[in-house]
């Protein structure tokens, strides 16, 4: 399988990487990034493209996308003060990256469905008339993807799946103090994260939301 990852110079895409790389079961990984990874360019599984403006995608990026089975959408941050940067980043990018890889499928006359993991967030709010009381705007930012990607896999039942994940803190997969603080609240190892992400990318899931309890379940 082929295996799209964004996110890749992040804390938790890097895992994602690490282990798609390390994963039989997939053979060809295509790394979407600002800048190149050094770090993993010797792997023969690996091609890294260079992305300037992830609104646009050319020809040859799409050529790159040609083949490809599932995303692994890592790119983000957890918290984004700057509402208008954040609806840059989480919505406007993810419907470019959707319309794109969707056209890249089609030229290649790929039968198979796409499988499109969005790491998401555990306090996404889905209802945009909900009153919260921290983060509101960027919240339901989150939220608004989670509906755009679900509307998507709606309307193109044959062509496109999407699988949300919703950790809640995430940890570094060796406990330090202050994971230990943070583990009190739902959480989540980095490592078992990356695992369940690339077993939903691999095999689908049957929850198309999944909770932080369901990711902690899916360890390996």
């Amino acid at each position: 399988m082929k295996v799209v990852i964004t996110g890749c110079t992040g804390f938790i895409g890097r895992e994602v990487l690490e282990q798609c790389l390390q994963n039989a079961s997939i053979t060809s990984v295509l790394a979407l990034s600002r800048r190149e990874l050094p770090s993993a360019t010797q792997n023969p599984k690996l091609k890294v493209a260079i992305v300037d403006d992830f609104l646009s995608y050319s020809n040859k990026l799409l050529d790159d996308v040609k083949g490809a089975e599932a995303v692994i959408w890592c790119l983000g941050k957890a918290c984004m003060p700057d509402s208008d940067m954040a609806r840059k980043v989480s919505v406007d990018y993810k419907l470019a990256a959707v319309k794109a890889f969707d056209q890249a499928n089609t030229a290649a006359d790929n039968e198979k469905k796409l499988r499109f993991v969005y790491l998401s967030g555990a306090a996404s709010e889905r209802d945009p008339m909900k009153p919260l009381w921290f983060l509101q705007d960027y919240r339901r930012i989150r939220g608004q993807v989670e509906n755009e990607l679900i509307a998507h896999a709606d309307e193109h039942p044959n062509d496109f799946e999407t699988y949300i994940m919703r950790p809640g803190f995430v940890l570094a997969k060796d406990t330090n103090l202050r994971d230990m603080l943070k583990g009190l609240a739902p959480s989540v190892k980095v490592n078992v994260l990356a695992s369940a992400m690339i077993k939903s990318a691999l095999g689908g899931n049957e929850h198309q939301i999944v909770e932080n309890s369901m990711i902690a379940s899916m360890k390996v």
